[in-house]
């Protein structure tokens, strides 16, 4: 099989005027750290990373990113790359969440040509107009829109904005008829739900240091009433009134407009959650009497409140999960009503509307909604194409629902669903695409892993492409918490395809796809199967000669990382580049960021031998090895990231290329203004995958990214 690979850096040596102007970045330093976990040495060299106050941190981040910028400056055909993407990005308007209240469709929009998210707002006679622009406010750099909830009544919003990238939300509350912000002001803290007569919210706050792993620790619930003078009242205290909560979980309480309970979620980095309910009105006083109405053994998933009527969603002995339901004022979870879907499909989420209970779900990659009526009778709800739901928004109380729909070459669609007829009415929230995308197509296949286990994926290409050895393919998975990779817009994408590349996506175990069996297959002492199956497909391409070795990049992003990093350690031969974008690459080291309530996905916390090795078996830094021939490799990461720390990303990269004998580049792109995605202007996010693209045709052997163009290296 030809191998291109020892070529790359030739090219684009020959390529540069000089070449030798780039230089290389300076190697980090070594400061080896060395940890005794129950017996078993493990030897860190870049702990010193992990404060992010070493005096070298800073420069060695920028000499690394300028390195990075200078080298994709010098690809052939970086710039029109980044035109074209910019262009398509530029042309379109695309919407976020939507909500109804009080007559009014509340909705997020990123405008063409606009670089933030603004919420906006459609009034009941078709008037729309801007209700808040994060982008006016003044604070400690730029402010987005972090996410947002309007109040049942439809006459004030709740707002959480933030400094881009940190997600350190500040809730403030926008009074919709003037327009004008009021005085509240709850930094830190995530907006949970409006009590039923829109005059208070309830919220959790965080109560730690920003940034620090006592961040989320001792997370309060607390119920804000608008114009109340006096402080906000606590809903609920772990260890009281009944409710069992470690300092480490989320303690949330919501609310229900239809509804006189509330509810106690108690929820860390599993799927289900432990969840009691107490009345109402008395929780609001600051008085609850919890009552335990499923415990993490119940492997509840999702609820839903309609007056007494309590729904739950269980995958207790129910891979694909089983709607139940009991009194919401004296649960019975050993006697509740069970309420089967026909076909029994994987279930994603519950609603509760008027008149019943919207259900989501997923089958592989396609989305499905079904109504199941109070009578326990159940219909398939027309979907208006075969696509994604992302999300479902609407009440009991209304019975107003919003559906989201998106797909392969459709952006996300918000449609009005009337609950009697069936139909799905488009609001037309933005107008269609500009461009068009008919010349696209997604082809759906299987592979065989290596256990016998299918594992789907799914090709995405221009129409009259005719894909060999030679095509560059971009081959992304994921595979964790239980999240499908599912069919989604990305406008983006297209100038990659137009290029020649084509991108798959795996279904690999850890997702969601088929249910908690799928998702369990590869979790935490099963993580190797996610790695293994991307792997597999991997091969299975090479065999259709559908890329090589010699033009396939694997892309994980945020937890995707693990599975990136152990596929290229167990097989770094199979790719001829890697890309970790926002990766979490050192699990083991959980302790010293933020994100860690989320560790037990991967086996933690470590509090013995065998958690220690759970996790330490699909730690990709600490199995890098020395004198191996790794693909090049582009580590993306934002300075801001709070949920895969900026060490992860660091750590990971200095030690590959201080490991690797290939001499393939190891580039560190850092966005100093960045965090996760979230919160990324337009701007920065047609630079990033612009550098994703190009690097995928860079390592996929093309020499020039030219439209149509699908020259490789000789």
């Amino acid at each position: 099989m030809l191998d291109f690979r020892p070529s790359r850096s030739l090219w684009l040596c020959a390529l540069l005027i000089p070449c030798v102007s780039l230089g290389q970045p300076p190697a980090a330093k070594v400061e080896p750290v060395v940890d005794d976990y129950y017996g078993t040495q493990v030897t860190d060299p870049y702990r010193w990373m992990e404060s992010g106050k070493d005096p070298d941190w800073l420069p060695w981040l920028k000499a690394q990113g300028g390195h990075t910028q200078a080298v994709f400056a010098a690809l052939p055909g970086r710039a029109a790359l980044l035109a074209d993407v910019a262009a398509r990005s530029g042309e379109l308007s695309s919407v976020g969440m939507a909500e109804l209240a009080g007559g009014r469709v509340f909705h997020e929009i990123r405008a063409a040509g606009e670089q933030d998210t603004k919420l906006m707002l459609r009034e009941a006679d078709g008037r729309i107009r801007v209700l808040f622009d994060p982008g006016t406010m003044q604070g400690d750099g730029d402010q987005v829109l972090d996410r947002w909830m309007a109040a049942p009544d439809g006459r004030h919003v709740l707002v959480a904005v933030s400094k881009r990238g940190t997600e350190h939300s500040t809730l403030r509350v926008l009074d919709v008829d003037s327009g004008a912000l009021l005085d509240v002001a709850i930094p830190h803290a995530m907006g949970l739900s409006w009590t039923g007569d829109s005059r208070g919210f309830s919220y959790l706050k965080f109560v730690g240091e920003p940034g620090t792993p006592s961040y989320f620790v001792n997370n309060e619930p607390r119920l804000h009433a608008l114009g109340s003078p006096g402080d906000d009242v606590v809903l609920a205290r772990r260890g009281e009134a009944g409710l069992q909560a470690v300092p480490e979980q989320f303690l949330l309480v919501v609310f229900e407009p239809s509804s006189d309970t509330a509810l106690a979620i108690v929820r860390d980095g599993r799927s289900e959650a432990a969840v009691y309910r107490a009345d109402a009105d008395a929780t609001m006083r600051g008085q609850p009497q919890w009552t335990l109405v499923a415990g993490f053994d119940d492997v509840v998933v999702d609820m839903g409140l309609a007056g007494d009527r309590l729904y739950l969603t269980s995958k207790k002995n129910a891979s694909g999960g089983r709607i139940l339901q009991t009194s919401a004022s004296a649960p019975d979870l050993a006697n509740a009503r069970a309420l089967p879907l026909p076909g029994e499909p994987v279930i994603e989420s519950i609603l509760s509307t008027g008149g019943g209970l919207l259900v989501r779900t997923i089958d592989g990659a396609s989305s499905g909604l079904w109504r199941v009526r109070e009578d326990g009778a159940a219909e398939q709800v027309a979907l208006p194409f075969a696509g994604s739901v992302p999300w479902v928004h609407g009440t009991a109380a209304s019975g107003d629902v919003l559906v989201a729909m998106t797909g392969w070459f459709t952006p996300n669609t918000v449609y009005r669903l009337d609950l009697d007829g069936g139909d799905a009415h488009d609001l037309a929230l933005v107008p269609p695409p500009p461009f068009d995308t008919t010349g696209y197509e997604a082809r759906r296949r299987v592979a065989i892993a290596r256990d016998g286990v299918q594992v789907p994926y799914t090709l995405v290409m221009k129409k009259d492409a005719t894909p060999d050895a030679t095509t560059p393919v971009l081959l992304e998975a994921y595979g964790s918490y239980g999240y499908p990779a599912s069919p989604r817009f990305n406008a983006r994408m297209l100038a990659f395809l137009d290029r020649g590349g084509v991108y798959a996506v795996a279904n690999v175990r850890g997702g969601g796809e088929f249910g908690r069996d799928w998702h369990y297959a590869g979790k935490a002492a099963t993580k190797a199967n996610t790695w293994r199956d991307a792997i597999d497909v991997a091969e299975t391409l090479v065999a259709d000669r559908i890329g090589s070795p010699a033009t396939m990049t694997l892309l994980g992003t945020s937890a995707g990382g693990v599975m990136l990093g152990g596929a290229i350690n167990e097989r770094p031969d199979l790719f001829s580049g890697a890309i970790a974008n926002v990766g979490f690459m050192n699990p083991i080291r959980y302790v010293s960021e933020q994100n860690y309530a989320d560790i037990e996905e991967w086996g933690g916390p470590i509090t013995d031998a065998q958690s220690f090795r759970t996790m330490y078996d699909l730690d990709p830094y600490q199995h890098i090895r020395e004198g191996v021939d790794y693909p090049a490799t582009l580590v993306v990461s934002g300075l801001n990231d709070p949920r895969a720390a900026t060490f992860h990303s660091a750590k990971y990269a200095a030690r590959l290329a201080a490991a690797t004998a290939s001499a393939e580049p190891v580039l560190l792109r850092i966005d100093f203004e960045a965090g996760h995605g979230m919160g990324s202007s337009r701007r920065q996010l047609d630079e990033v995958w612009t550098d994703i693209y190009a690097f995928a045709l860079w390592q996929g052997g093309m020499r020039e990214f030219q439209p149509g163009a699908a020259t490789t290296v000789p």
